[in-house]
């Protein structure tokens, strides 16, 4: 570890504002109720272009019959009185079915516009209830040990993308270990600000940045990231104080469940052994 970061000092790939990276705006708290959201606008879609299809077809037939009657009245006009007076039977059972035609015309348009009104007002309230999925971002603040796989917990701030650097130092103070010497992260304004410099400085902590733009660089925590996502789709929540008490089950369930990466090991055991193997080396 000390000769990865040696590496990190001398390379100097770029300067600070330079790795600034894009903050990430997933909406943990509301993953549930996007993906709903995303299936019901895609059901719309198919919806409105079955719709247009159908009206399509209906549309074709219509022209059709107006440019049969057209030729009808063309025909008619050329004929002589003798032939009106023979063919006027004719005449008036075409006249009839033009009134018929415009009337079940008139009511495919209501009903078009009652449909439309329908769509409209489905797509209105997929559209307001988006806009409340991000006027409510949660941002979640992921702390997991690379070596243990350990998550320490799952702090939430209910300012989302305008959580602060000095919230994010005062969760990593009441949740890292005493013994920490490593801090990896990636390069947002939060975990480069002057706050958590001087947090990780008092800490006697070597802070880690990785390769903006490389988050496979920082894959333990964006492997635990993943899972976070898988567990929360199948979870529902009604407000913040729901959520941390999910995300509590979470973490406990996570620390204890097998890892392929450690051997079949869970978190808490892998970090136990540890625990074990340095207590006797040092003994």
């Amino acid at each position: 570890m000390d000769a990865y970061v040696l590496m990190r000092k001398q390379k100097q790939i770029k300067s600070r504002e330079e790795e600034t990276e894009k903050e990430d705006e997933k909406d943990w708290a509301s993953l549930s109720g996007e993906a709903d959201l995303k299936a019901r606008g895609e059901r719309l879609r198919i919806e409105r272009r079955e719709l247009r299809i159908e009206r399509e077809k209906e549309d074709t037939v219509w022209r059709n019959y107006r440019r049969e009657r057209k030729q009808f009245n063309e025909t008619w006009k050329s004929l002589t009185t003798e032939e009106k007076k023979a063919l006027e039977s004719v005449k008036k059972a075409r006249d009839l079915e033009l009134e018929a035609k415009k009337a079940e015309k008139k009511q495919t348009m209501a009903k078009r516009c009652e449909k439309d009104i329908a769509w409209r007002e489905q797509r209105n309230e997929l559209r307001m209830l988006s806009q409340v999925l991000i006027t409510t971002f949660i941002a979640v603040l992921v702390i997991i040990d690379n070596c243990s796989r350990k998550c320490y917990g799952l702090p939430v701030f209910v300012e989302g993308k305008k959580v602060t650097a000095e919230q994010i130092v005062e969760a990593l103070r009441q949740a890292l270990p005493d013994e920490l010497k490593y801090l990896i992260s990636d390069n947002a304004k939060i975990f480069i600000a002057k706050a958590m410099e001087e947090f990780l400085k008092e800490k006697a902590v070597i802070h880690v940045k990785i390769t903006p733009g490389r988050a496979n660089t920082n894959g333990i925590a964006e492997r635990f990231v993943r899972s976070l996502k898988e567990m929360l789709t199948t979870q529902e929540w009604k407000n913040i104080e729901e959520l941390k008490i999910l995300l509590s089950t979470l973490i406990e369930e996570y620390n204890d469940r097998p890892h392929q990466g450690l051997n079949g090991l869970s978190p808490n055991e892998h970090e136990k052994r540890l625990t074990t193997t340095t207590s006797l080396a040092t003994a």
